[in-house]
């Protein structure tokens, strides 16, 4: 006879008669009947274990570290708490007291992805076939709605009286030259910072500009058209390379790369502090290219790598609109250079 209890009520079942039914198959019966009522898988694997099978699945089609690392420690903050619970018994409540936690501290959009992540495991495992529920579900409710902030950028009008401050400042050489890449090329300023010689993926043949999808937000290789200006301008730090490694190194030590920071004090200094950021590159080039109705949107878009996922087929050509992009290129570094001329 099984005793247990049930939505608050005391009960009884019988699971069979000895000795046709022996204890082995009684506690069997036992589990079975329990999970029926509970909707509880048995013996399901915890949630730490659950997240080291999804990592060990999705790892290979990640290409950066760093982004691993990340991934990592998200998951291992906001299941802190409870990763060694069974997924078929974690409750909704135990994530909410996580993420509430977590939000408390003030790091809102890290309580925002961990929680992406930790609900992405419990679809896998749903999948895998550990529970039938995801606990994650409406949780996202209880983090506060963040107004997004666009990063401060000059208009185009205001650009060559920017250049015009720049230029008369006192800026070390391979800054100047990465401040005006900044602009000719509209990429992200990490992108262009990291760039190295020994990745080969500046070809001066070619004009091209391969950035590694180690280096882009959406992890996918993107092709940069190189201009004359641009050509001129890497050439120039090609001839005078003291390494194969980074091309903008770090003024003190060699073997990093420079910092955006480096960037934004040349901005700040010359009384752009709150109006314009090293961001700001990519919005007056995207404000400039549409304004100027000479190209269609997707072509601006893909320039600057804002790529929607439902319009990434399942072959994705990098060199998208190739044509159309070098010459939008061509005419913006036209537009730059008046810009610089005052």
């Amino acid at each position: 006879m099984l005793s247990y209890r049930h939505q608050g009520k005391q009960n009884q079942k019988t699971l069979g008669e000895y000795p046709e039914t022996g204890c082995k198959d009684a506690r069997q019966l036992a589990r079975d009947f329990k999970q029926q009522i509970t909707g509880k898988k048995l013996n399901a694997p915890t949630v730490k274990e659950v997240i080291q099978e999804w990592l060990e699945i999705m790892r290979p089609s990640w290409s950066s570290q760093k982004y691993i690392d990340t991934v990592v420690y998200r998951l291992g903050y906001i299941t802190a708490d409870f990763e060694n619970i069974s997924v078929d018994e974690l409750e909704r409540k135990q994530v909410v007291n996580s993420v509430k936690n977590i939000v408390a501290k003030g790091t809102i959009e890290t309580a925002k992805r961990s929680l992406r992540l930790l609900s992405d495991v419990f679809n896998f495992a749903i999948a895998s076939d550990y529970t039938e529920k995801n606990p994650c579900l409406l949780v996202a409710d209880v983090i506060p709605k963040q107004e997004v902030e666009n990063l401060a950028a000059l208009k185009p009008a205001e650009m060559p009286e920017f250049w015009g401050r720049v230029q008369r400042s006192q800026v070390s050489e391979d800054l100047m030259i990465a401040i005006k890449l900044a602009c000719y090329t509209a990429v992200r300023i990490s992108e262009l910072l990291l760039a190295r010689w020994d990745t080969k993926e500046i070809n001066f043949e070619t004009r091209e500009w391969v950035i590694p999808a180690s280096r882009m937000k959406m992890r996918r290789d993107h092709v940069v058209p190189l201009t004359d200006q641009t050509v001129e301008l890497f050439k120039t730090l090609y001839d005078r390379r003291k390494s194969e490694g980074f091309i903008f190194r770090h003024a003190h030590k060699p073997d990093l790369p420079a910092r955006s920071e480096s960037i934004l004090a040349i901005i700040k200094r010359n009384g752009y502090a709150g109006r314009m950021t090293t961001h700001g590159f990519r919005s007056v080039f995207s404000t400039h290219a549409n304004d100027s109705a000479k190209f269609r949107y997707d072509v601006i878009e893909y320039q600057i790598a804002h790529v929607p996922k439902d319009k990434i087929r399942g072959i994705y050509n990098r060199a998208e609109y190739w044509a159309e992009r070098v010459e939008m290129m061509e005419w913006y570094a036209r537009e730059v250079d008046s810009w610089l001329k005052g």
